[in-house]
């Protein structure tokens, strides 16, 4: 029983059970005030820092690399340029799959630049292109 109201003690420090549970307080035959309740304390050390990796592949096998980062929720920043258009089309595709798997977003920052995140960050803004010109340009050129 003791036991249990500890690990219940437990719970409400970490942040995983909501309320505190009740603390039973007694009169004291002495007349001496009770202690205050405190608040909640949470450790700000704890929290974990988003992170944002930059990859700029050179082939198709660098892709699991990046869809790690992805699975760990974690946004990336993927630069396409320089590769040719097939090879730049299926890391598209796979990490846009990816991307769907985890519930998340793509935005294409740039020509052959894109944000992938998952569903725990938030993207907005813009596409530049759309700034641009009103309308998309294709992604890959000829």
């Amino acid at each position: 029983m003791a036991s249990n109201k500890l690990w219940n003690k437990i719970l409400y420090f970490l942040g995983i059970e909501d309320e505190e549970p009740p603390v039973h307080q007694y009169e004291d035959p002495l007349g001496m005030p009770a202690r205050p309740e405190r608040g909640r304390i949470i450790n700000i050390h704890q929290i974990p820092k988003n992170r944002v990796t930059v990859f700029k592949p050179t082939c198709f096998d660098e892709v699991r690399e990046i869809s790690e980062e992805l699975k760990n929720r974690r946004a990336v920043i993927v630069n396409l340029e320089g590769l040719d258009k097939e090879t730049g089309r299926r890391i598209l595709d796979f990490l846009s799959g990816s991307v769907f798997v985890l519930d998340g977003t793509v935005k294409k920052v740039g020509s052959g630049t894109f944000v992938f995140a998952p569903n725990n960050v938030d993207i907005t803004g813009f596409n530049i292109d759309e700034m641009e010109s009103g309308k998309e340009k294709p992604i890959f050129k000829v």
